[in-house]
């Protein structure tokens, strides 16, 4: 998280105000934030992908 308020899209890599978040999923205990209706659908179609390196990276 770059700064207060603002969190980051696993599926396209950009930024999002979390104020103005319209579009977010909970997978395994998390909240993740998208730009779009299409970056989320995407993630929930398969969230493996966009999360399992960042979940292996993080337990390194």
């Amino acid at each position: 998280m770059k700064g207060s308020g603002t969190r980051f899209d696993p599926v396209c890599d950009m930024d999002v105000t979390s104020r103005d978040v319209t579009y977010k999923s909970d997978y395994k205990g998390r909240t993740y934030y998208f730009c779009s209706y299409e970056c989320m659908k995407r993630f929930q179609d398969n969230p493996e992908k966009y999360t399992g390196f960042r979940e292996k990276e993080a337990k390194v």
